[in-house]
């Protein structure tokens, strides 16, 4: 992450910006264009606006001509009329290409996590980077959002000066008469020195704001502690599955503790470092980036009513320039402001950057999964070793097994022997750094990657369900196939409890978006779940801990309709019930993240290894 107490180059800030709007453009469509048209029109507007009331005011305080005041009355009106017409287009066409901003925003970066490596996905440092980049955002709005509020406002602001000079040049060729006292007010000394005090006055704001803006990102990175603590016990009380914890062991209190640590993790409260700021040399800062633009104001003030006051120009002409100077020092000032907190923004950008350009260094292949009817599928390891990134432990080591399509396979053994490893393995989650994984007698790299995935269904023990439809979730799309769903629902063993269902598979799951939804049981969650499995009608299907939540009945069922839920599908389940293994033609024992024992149920039982050793440390509760 980069550092945001250190400045970065203009030159760096500038490609960083660039390369940004290149990418949001891309995902909202002329966005910028209409951006640059609308500021454009709007500024446009507001000149013209001012131009004329500076013509009627000094009619008005001049000649009177009722000639004049109808045509500049009316060319106001007109022009009013004409300028809303164009600024409510442009301003819809702009708003039509920024109603999905936040969600296209997101889109770019949950994009790319679902794109990128799975063993980057499961890496602590790029955890950590994605969430520095979410809390920028909801902190402060810095990355993506800042770069569009602040482009947007920077348009405005600069079409606002150069409208402003150009409204302003006849205050400094107007002359004094050479008769008045204030004739001096014509020599190019005075306007130089007007001039420079003007951009003098003009630098003092941005500075001080800038000066302000650098300290204020410097603290992102100590927020992080502070937001996380914010983000965790400010909403607990809200979720209900931590509720009854809560409250059966009175856990308020320690709520509180935990909660009083915001003023040291968060600077943005009184006693932190942001607020100690504020109170010494921030303060100060901000009392002269205010008392720097209200000095400027007074000078302007002096020069155009000294001019005035000389015989330069008329009262109209006063009007014109107070306002045309007044919006230049505004919209410089701000121009100078917003380039700065761009600049100080692209550090935020940066590291937006350095999370989307995270390679893939896996290699996708090339070829095309055989898609067989037959379903003749067959899968080898051949001396697989791997161990996890920054690890120096090998999860599995020297692991060679084949297994042919239509295989029932079990996989068990204690915590840490490599289970899951194995099952991450073959779903192709992470590649071994020593040996082969064969499809077919191909080593599965060379297969495209979303192809070869798409062979295998997965119900991981830690699954999720949409608070969705019923039947959306078994199909995992919005698109459902009825009957199918249905009979994935009953093959599963939720048969019965969808006949209770009044709208069937249209019945939202919870109630977040629908009253009516239903809460379901962890065991009719597992149920679902398995549902969703059969419903891909993958040749693989992997089940880690299927019936963990499921009562002994509902798992008996289960196990009871277990080859006619599977049907012609490779099955590979990983559990720490054993009973399931009676069900499986095959069962491979893990132990120290390596094969130790293969076979059926009865040959691993009368070969009195690991696998007895599980077994009857499990049976021997039942047998008491």
């Amino acid at each position: 992450m980069a550092n945001k107490s250190d400045k970065m180059s203009w030159n760096e800030a500038f490609r960083i910006n660039l390369r940004a709007i290149k990418l949001l453009n891309s995902q909202n469509k002329l966005m910028f264009p209409y951006m640059v048209l609308k500021a454009l029109f709007q500024t446009a507007f507001s000149y013209v606006s001012l131009f004329v009331s500076a013509r009627l005011i000094g009619e008005l305080a001049g000649e009177r001509s009722v000639e004049k005041l109808i045509f500049w009355a009316t060319f106001q009106l007109l022009s009013t009329a004409a300028f809303a017409i164009l600024n409510g287009v442009m301003q819809h066409a702009y708003e039509v290409r920024t109603v999905n901003f936040w969600n296209n925003m997101r889109r770019i970066e949950d994009g790319k996590y679902l794109s990128m490596d799975y063993s980057d996905v499961e890496d602590q440092r790029v955890r950590d980077l994605r969430d520095q980049i979410r809390q920028n955002s909801n902190w402060s709005g810095w990355g993506f959002s800042k770069l569009q509020w602040d482009f947007d406002r920077l348009l405005s602001n600069v079409f606002s000066a150069f409208g402003a000079i150009a409204m302003s040049v006849g205050l400094f060729l107007r002359k004094v008469p050479g008769n008045s006292p204030y004739r001096f007010l014509n020599s190019p000394l005075t306007v130089l020195v007007f001039i420079a005090l003007m951009f003098l006055c003009a630098g003092i704001s941005p500075y001080f704001n800038g000066k302000i803006l650098e300290d204020k990102a410097a603290l992102s990175d100590r927020a992080r502690f502070g937001n996380r603590i914010f983000s965790h016990f400010g909403f607990l009380q809200r979720d209900p599955d931590s509720m009854v914890d809560y409250r059966m062991y009175e856990q308020n209190e320690g709520f509180i503790k935990y909660y009083s640590w915001l003023p040291a993790g968060n600077p943005w409260y009184h006693g932190g470092s942001f607020g100690q700021f504020y109170k010494g040399i921030g303060g100060l800062m901000k009392i002269g980036a205010v008392c720097g633009e209200k000095f400027l104001m007074c000078v302007i003030y002096l020069f155009v009513c000294l001019k005035a006051l000389g015989g330069a120009f008329g009262l109209g002409e006063v009007t014109q320039y107070v306002g045309a100077v007044t919006r230049f020092i505004n919209a410089s000032t701000r121009s100078v402001t917003l380039l700065n907190e761009l600049r100080v923004n692209a550090k935020f950008l940066k590291d937006i950057f350095t999370f989307l350009d995270i390679p893939n260094k896996m290699y996708q292949g090339t070829l095309t999964t055989e898609k067989r009817r037959d379903r003749k599928y067959s899968v080898e390891f051949k001396d697989v070793s791997f161990k996890y990134p920054n690890s120096d432990r090998w999860a599995l080591r020297h692991v060679s097994v084949k297994f042919e399509v239509g295989t029932k396979l079990a996989v068990v053994g204690e915590n840490g022997s490599g289970k899951s490893t194995f099952i991450k393995l073959l779903c192709r989650l992470y590649d071994p750094q020593e040996g082969e994984i064969l499809l077919n007698g191909v080593n599965i790299k060379k297969y495209r990657y979303d192809e070869y995935i798409s062979i295998f269904s997965v119900v991981f023990q830690d699954f999720w369900l949409m608070p969705h439809k019923l039947g959306q979730n078994v199909a995992g799309s919005c698109d459902v196939d009825e009957r199918r769903a249905v009979k994935c629902l009953e093959d599963a063993g939720f048969g019965d409890r969808l006949k209770e269902l009044p709208d069937g598979i249209e019945t939202w799951l919870g109630k977040d978006f629908d009253e009516d939804g239903i809460m379901i049981s962890g065991g009719e969650r597992q149920k679902i779940a398995i549902a969703r499995a059969l419903y891909k009608d993958a040749p693989f299907i992997v089940l880690d801990e299927p019936t963990a939540s499921l009562d002994p009945i509902a798992e008996a069922e289960i196990y009871k309709n277990f080859d006619n839920i599977v049907g012609d599908r490779t099955a590979i389940y990983i559990s720490h019930r054993l009973s399931s293994c009676r069900f499986c033609r095959e069962i491979l024992v893990f132990a120290d993240g390596g094969i130790v024992e293969q076979g059926t149920h009865d040959s691993l039982i009368e070969f009195g290894g690991k696998y007895k050793e599980l077994w009857e440390a499990q049976a021997r509760y039942y047998e008491k």
